[in-house]
């Protein structure tokens, strides 16, 4: 049998925890969610094309025109490997561009009850018990918590640790995703009670 390639192990591990995610994930929505952002993923497309199978998209585009001429070719991408895609808090694109939903930062929370009405999927990134607890009272479909682990997204704080991490899972009453440091080292055991979000370690893992 030929040796595995060292590049080989992050995609294989992360098909391993879009597998075990199923397994407790509401259908209807994906394992795990790519985040693009416009600088540390220049090239988003050849990464979504290399994404495992049941990995979803964050299309973020921080309102930078060169990334969002993008997002037209990023939605069909999307649609043709029947992936899940989703725009950052920017509802009328998602609308225009066909997108599943929208996700939104914890302090735009309050736009919830109104996008609800216009797409099938809103998600929230939440760093606090306190948002945690907005978040059901808003409608968000599905929540992201970070940062799980130490991120280098300027916006993350403390990392809580995967066993804050299933303690929130446990009291959500929504679905959750872990956002944060998740890399090929650690995607499966935080599979084993929640989703998965992450920039670097998909890339890697797309190739």
């Amino acid at each position: 049998m030929a040796e595995m390639k060292h590049g080989d192990r992050p995609s294989r591990k992360f098909r391993h925890a879009v597998r075990m995610t199923r397994q407790h994930m509401p259908s209807g929505l994906p394992a795990g969610f790519f985040l693009t952002d416009p600088v540390r993923t220049p090239d988003p497309v050849s990464t979504i094309r290399g994404l495992p199978v049941g990995v979803g998209v964050i299309f973020r585009h921080f309102g930078q025109e060169p990334a969002l001429s993008k997002a037209p070719d990023i939605v069909r991408l999307c649609q043709r490997q029947n992936r899940t895609i989703l725009v950052g808090a920017d509802m009328e694109l998602a609308i225009a561009i066909g997108a599943d939903g929208v996700h939104w930062p914890a302090r735009l929370a309050h736009k919830i009850p109104e996008s609800v009405r216009h797409v099938r999927l809103n998600t929230l990134s939440v760093h606090s018990v306190t948002e945690l607890q907005r978040a059901r009272t808003v409608g968000a479909d599905a929540i992201l918590v970070s940062a799980v682990y130490p991120s280098e997204s300027p916006s993350a704080g403390a990392p809580i640790g995967p066993g804050r991490l299933r303690s929130l899972a446990r009291t959500a009453g929504r679905p959750v995703y872990a956002l944060g440091g998740i890399t090929c080292d650690n995607v499966e055991r935080i599979a084993r009670t929640s989703g998965f979000a992450a920039i670097s370690g998909l890339k890697e893992a797309a190739g």
